[in-house]
């Protein structure tokens, strides 16, 4: 597991609480089926571990492959910027942004910036789990993720195949999540979190 995961866990735990609340609203009504969950298939002090680590916290100026993630998560739900490709954070994203935004005004308040509650929402209006046969902007992002921050060598190509499977083995492996290659809620906060 990645040595990044133990430090600090106190000054964490607040944020964990205070994302938790906003899950917990969000989940029951927003959250895809799935037959499992990573949550379950992960021990709890691993869990509170990754879900303690913050978000990471983009605006206009920045450049990142999580500002990609945010972009293909957006246009998977509707929101279409500029691009789907760039890692550049522009006028266009912020106004994606924002109008993402304002449709989710019980839960988003309109920043124009990736933060915590963006992120949050994001993954809960998402994830349910991408695994084997899944196609799309979602595959997309994970097989992005998975190169810049695991070189993992992929073709982006939007279908999840072996080697992504493979790929998303050996990310869940050192985060210490329990390994199937199925990207849900956890696998996915650990892969924007972890900033090598």
């Amino acid at each position: 597991m990645f040595p990044h995961f133990f430090g600090g866990f106190g000054r964490r735990i607040a944020s964990l609480i205070a994302a938790s609340a906003i899950a917990a609203t969000t989940v029951v009504a927003t959250a895809p089926t799935a037959s499992a969950d990573d949550l379950d298939r992960t021990s709890n002090q691993v869990v509170a571990q990754i879900e303690a680590e913050p978000w990471p916290h983009y605006e206009r100026g920045d450049r990142s492959v999580d500002i990609q993630a945010a972009r293909k998560l957006l246009a998977y739900h509707g929101y279409r910027s500029d691009s789907t490709t760039s890692w550049f954070f522009n006028l266009s994203l912020q106004q994606t942004i924002l109008r993402y935004q304002a449709a989710n005004p019980n839960h988003l308040a309109e920043t124009g910036e990736l933060d915590d509650e963006t992120w949050l929402l994001l993954r809960e209006r998402t994830f349910g789990e991408f695994g084997p046969n899944s196609r799309g902007l979602v595959v997309e992002m994970i097989q992005s993720e998975l190169n810049a921050k695991f070189d993992a060598g992929l073709t982006v190509d939007g279908r999840y195949g072996t080697r992504t499977t493979n790929a998303v083995r050996a990310a869940q492996r050192d985060f210490g999540i329990g390994v199937d290659g199925i990207v849900g809620r956890l696998t996915f906060r650990a892969l924007i979190t972890y900033q090598p």
